[in-house]
């Protein structure tokens, strides 16, 4: 590959690449689009970068078939730089246009002050311009002065040509001098200049589609249904907030609120709407009824929860607070009892003493009981009549912890709701007036929510689990498999007879318990496993684990099983014999002779099976 073949404007080559091999800029800038200056200036700045900076690094890029070091294509160390000892850029002399354009864009501000002062004016005004914005004071006064001057004396088209680059630089900290400079000139903002901004495609152009937003709403080219939509549309979030703050930024009217709202139900990403609402009420668009019709109902708890937060901070917004209590959404709820909590509503919050939140019904008695009323007293009372006490109820009795209670919870285990029985349970181990040793008995109850209660106050006990295992139930036995693999390290020889358990669940737990503890069993044992003869599922389980072992003893299995009768110990065997195709040390070793004998035998069936997997993994990336 010749040096010329690769100086063209190709992809290989970036355009500070190019101009670095000593083509002019605008050879080097291609189209002259305001992006491709400002990534011109990005490539040169990022390539002296290592330089400036004092790091060594080289990467390598694959090229075709070949590997190629970075520095074949591009060695930034021949760029010019400062030179200590003589106080200026090691360029020629005179500094050539490529070298003067590299100096522009230099990472080394002293680099572009000097370029500056050799350039002046005869600079290319797109570099003039983006050096108005830079970071650096001294060299954003030189490019301000002769980016002014070179402005006085250049034409009309000229001046037009630069007015996308200046919209784009405008949202930079430095920028907004250069964007009034240029539309001074141009008057106004051109719509083929934001069109230019929001046509670029992909992540690298993103902040020119924003900057493309901003100034299109700016100047009238966008209106708001154009702004709403690419709210809606557009595939970066940060391009969907900017549509929307311009949208909320355009006007206000009756209808300003309900538009809002509609973007809001149909907007997509969490993150998207939360943010969209903050904009909203930054922007006073939202009246106190509007936040509490979102706090109840809208289908993002993001959402909903923010509209409750701040809804008592709006002028009229306690007013409605206390529509929230009746919310879905427990934080809702807890937002207007609090509220009403803080007012000193003690008759309002009554009702909230049974709420299904825990926090909610703290809330609520410490709430009543700042009053001086008594929550203790009332939850007895909701307690005492079998016939009308809810699981609520006896939760919020159990979370007052007095150790009196215990007896009228234990009258509670009886009652004929699993809910109540479970919160009982539950509530006496609060109160501590159920010992570990006395809840076994419990997991026989037929309601799950009992022995989910059971299984959690057991989850650190494995001797208390493993008892479990014969419990009854089979959700009861399956949950204990899951604590006892997870939380204690269940062995490879306590799960294997759970996987003939006859209920589904257990066995499915079994299998996932057995598949943790594969890895401390030997290969020996699981090709013993996987032998003709014994039980269908654990051979076809050997086999399916081993797959992921590589060891030539392991292939030669599989190769053994293909013809075997069990449908899924076939079906792991080919897949691990076509191994055989792409690791060539598996026929090397002890078993050498064995698996190229088998192989060769069924070679033309695993030729098949190769193929038809490289088939599905073609057609799986076409979908």
């Amino acid at each position: 590959m010749t040096s010329e073949r690769l100086l063209g404007p190709t992809h290989y080559l970036r355009r500070g690449e190019r101009l670095l091999h000593g083509k002019d800029t605008a050879t080097a800038v291609g189209a002259g689009r305001a992006e491709d200056w400002v990534g011109l200036d990005s490539d040169v700045f990022y390539g002296t970068m290592d330089r400036v900076a004092g790091w060594r690094g080289t990467s390598t890029f694959l090229l075709g078939a070949h590997w190629f070091d970075s520095r074949e294509f591009a060695d930034w160390d021949t760029a010019p730089y400062w030179v200590e000892e003589a106080g200026a850029p090691s360029w020629g002399r005179p500094p050539t246009p490529s070298e003067l354009a590299l100096c522009l864009c230099h990472a080394d501000p002293r680099v572009r002050a000097a370029a500056l002062d050799a350039a002046g004016p005869a600079a290319p005004l797109p570099l003039l311009l983006l050096r108005c914005a830079d970071g650096d004071e001294p060299v954003r006064d030189r490019a301000r002065a002769a980016f002014a001057r070179a402005l006085d004396t250049a034409d009309d088209d000229t001046v037009r040509s630069l007015a996308a680059l200046a919209l784009r630089l405008g949202g930079r900290r430095h920028g907004r001098w250069g964007r009034d400079a240029v539309l001074a000139r141009t008057g106004r903002v051109a719509e083929d200049a934001v069109r230019e901004l929001r046509a670029g495609q992909g992540w690298e152009h993103e902040e020119a589609r924003r900057a493309g937003i901003r100034a299109g709403a700016a100047a009238g080219v966008l209106d708001e249904r154009e702004l709403y939509g690419i709210a809606l549309t557009a595939r970066d979030p940060g391009e969907r907030l900017e549509g929307l703050r311009a949208a909320l930024g355009i006007r206000r009217d009756t209808t300003a609120g309900k538009r809002f709202l509609g973007f809001l139900e149909v907007c997509e990403g969490s993150e998207v709407r939360v943010l969209a609402l903050r904009y909203a009420l930054d922007a006073g668009l939202l009246s106190p009824d509007d936040l509490a019709g979102l706090a109840l109902g809208h289908q993002d708890r993001h959402v909903r929860r923010l509209a409750a937060r701040v809804l008592p901070d709006l002028p009229g917004g306690a007013a409605v607070l206390g529509a929230l209590s009746g919310a879905a959404d427990g934080v809702v709820r807890g937002r207007a009892v609090a509220a009403l909590r803080a007012g000193g509503r003690a008759d309002a919050l009554v009702p909230h003493l049974t709420d299904p939140s825990p926090w909610v019904r703290g809330l609520a008695r410490r709430g009543l009981r700042e009053a001086g009323g008594d929550p203790h007293a009332r939850l007895r009372a909701l307690c005492a009549d079998p016939a009308t006490v809810t699981p609520a109820a006896v939760s919020g009795l159990a979370e007052e912890r007095d150790a009196g209670d215990a007896p009228r919870l234990r009258a509670l285990l009886r009652h004929p709701d699993g809910a109540v029985r479970a919160r009982a349970l539950g509530g006496l181990r609060l109160l501590g007036a159920l010992e570990d040793a006395g809840l076994p008995p419990y997991a026989d109850d037929p309601d799950p929510r009992v022995g989910a209660v059971v299984l959690r106050a057991l989850r650190d006990d494995p001797d208390a689990l493993r008892g479990l295992l014969r419990n009854r139930h089979a959700r009861v036995r399956a949950r204990a498999l899951v604590l006892l693999s997870h939380r204690h390290g269940l062995g490879w020889d306590e799960a294997l007879p759970h996987f003939a358990d006859p209920e589904p669940e257990v066995a499915r737990a079994a299998r996932r318990a057995l598949g943790r503890a594969a890895r401390a069993v030997p290969t020996e044992r699981l090709i013993a496993l996987a032998a003709p003869g014994g039980a269908p599922g654990p051979r076809a389980l050997a086999m399916e684990l081993l797959d992921g072992r590589h060891a030539p003893e392991v292939l030669l299995n599989a190769l053994r099983l293909l013809d075997d009768p069990v449908r899924e110990v076939r079906t792991a065997a080919r897949d691990k014999a076509l191994q055989v195709v792409w690791d060539r040390r598996a026929a090397e070793g002890p078993h050498a002779d064995g698996i190229r004998a088998l192989a060769e035998a069924n070679a033309e069936r695993i030729d098949r099976w190769w193929a038809t997997r490289k088939e599905r993994r073609r057609a799986a990336r076409g979908r």
